[in-house]
């Protein structure tokens, strides 16, 4: 059965939650086999019988938020085999060497399966090595200073001692293989040089606790899009705004993946409008409000250029579903049970450019964050349908005196009729020997999503309506 490796975003276990998620409810089903905090290897249920499988693929790393590429495996090297080969400290040279030629020969073997033809044609790859953690010094001191070259020149012989007749690599800057400081290639370099094309190939090396896995990449996130919605947008808050890949992975634990043309999305805090126009280009009805009326006409705004970008069609009730509603009147404006699936993020609080107090910290939760997360349960009961979802941020607040603060959302949930749907099936995933691998029940209920120094950081939460 064909194995294909997911790269991960820089959030790997909110990253693995969403594709664990996708496999397990959409019709994409599978089962993360392998993984590390870079790649996860998938094993499809019936898509590699598919004879047009790199069209799902595609279609699937179209709604994935947290996958950078997609790349199918052609073999496996057992990572004993990969540590013989590539040692710290080289203690026996024929061992070495033995092992180092075994790799070459499960390499060459792989060869005729990447590229469609090799002789006589003029072929260009590009390596990339995705290791068990970037930090591991395995990886700064062996694998990119010694293993990356070692691929690039053996690489660039075997397939010249296939017949091509031309055989070039792509270059990573000496200065951050000397350093060991190397990210793999971004997928907007993958576009542009053209690595999809039958006679280019990214060759993805991707190290787990169990081995190497070798495969070449079949398709990528265009990220050069969400950026322009981010970006070139009329309206735009960088300030607060969520990212366009965090809004794609909260709409996917809505867990709605077919007929997504008929399912009605609400975001009741819609901001400038992020998690509305990526759910308009996922093929939702959109549906926003807010209680400030210049938001709700900058987020109108937003999906009118969206839709003109797209050459779609401005749908005629556009203007009523996008309106100006205080949060604690919802209900008195949308019938009951007429949502699919709610997904929000709520004022968090003011932009704090230092962290604040406990004292003031607690002000914000106790005076303003608990009953606006209440009043919107208490509203989404009312009308989301009957085993609905909503997928909702709530702030962990860092304290300048006290240490990181938060409020009970759970609580406040199940007080209206919601219960905490577990973002991570523990059953359907193999936790590995590394702790910072390891997902704990504990910790699998919700995903924090935040950058190092943040003061308020995003955890996101998923609900189901009772």
């Amino acid at each position: 059965m064909d194995k294909f490796i997911f790269v991960l975003g820089s959030n790997f276990k909110l990253s693995l939650a969403e594709l664990d998620n996708v496999l397990h409810f959409s019709r994409f089903k599978g089962k993360i086999v392998d993984y590390s905090a870079n790649i996860a290897v998938v094993e499809f249920e019936d898509l590699h019988k598919n004879k047009h499988y790199i069209n799902d693929l595609m279609e699937l790393q179209y709604i994935l938020g947290g996958c950078q590429k997609i790349a199918k495996i052609f073999d496996f090297v057992h990572i004993n085999t990969l540590m013989e080969a590539f040692p710290s400290h080289i203690e026996k040279y024929k061992v070495v060497e033995i092992t180092r030629s075994k790799i070459l020969t499960i390499i060459n073997n792989s060869l005729p399966k990447m590229f469609k033809r090799i002789k006589n044609e003029s072929l260009f790859f590009a390596v990339s090595i995705y290791p068990n953690f970037y930090d591991d010094e395995f990886y700064k001191d062996v694998l990119v200073k010694h293993f990356l070259p070692f691929l690039n020149k053996e690489i660039m012989n075997l397939l010249k001692e296939m017949g091509a007749s031309k055989s070039l690599y792509y270059k990573y800057p000496e200065e951050n293989i000397q350093k060991g400081n190397l990210n793999p290639i971004f997928p907007h370099v993958l576009i542009k040089y053209g690595l999809f094309n039958e006679d280019r190939a990214e060759i993805v090396f991707g190290i787990t606790e169990e081995g190497m896995y070798i495969g070449r990449t079949y398709t990528c996130d265009d990220p050069s899009y969400k950026k322009k919605i981010d970006e070139e947008r009329p309206f735009k808050e960088f300030k607060s705004s969520i990212s366009p890949k965090l809004a794609l992975i909260m709409l996917n634990f809505l867990n709605l993946f077919e007929e997504r043309e008929s399912k009605k999305i609400l975001d009741p805090f819609v901001g400038t409008g992020t998690i509305l126009l990526l759910a308009t280009i996922e093929d939702f009805q959109v549906y926003g409000t807010d209680n400030d009326a210049q938001k709700v006409q900058q987020t109108f705004r937003n999906l009118n250029w969206l839709l003109n970008d797209l050459e779609e069609d401005i749908p005629y009730q556009l203007n009523n579903q996008i309106k100006q509603v205080d949060i604690k009147n919802l209900s008195e404006h949308f019938e009951k049970n007429y949502f699919d699936g709610i997904c929000t993020e709520p004022d968090l609080g003011p932009f704090f450019k230092t962290n604040p107090n406990y004292k003031e910290a607690m002000d914000l939760i106790q005076n303003k964050l608990i009953p606006l997360y209440s009043h919107t349960f208490r509203e989404a009961e009312i009308i989301l349908k009957p085993n609905s979802r909503i997928a909702i941020i709530s702030p962990i607040i860092s304290t300048s005196d006290g240490g990181d603060v938060s409020m009970d959302i759970e609580k406040i949930a199940i007080n209206n009729n919601f219960k905490v749907v577990p973002m991570m099936d523990l059953e359907r995933i193999i936790n590995k020997s590394n702790q910072r691998l390891q997902f704990q029940k504990s910790q699998v209920r919700a995903f924090l999503d935040a950058k190092k120094g943040q003061v308020i950081k995003r955890k996101i939460f998923i609900f189901e309506k009772k």
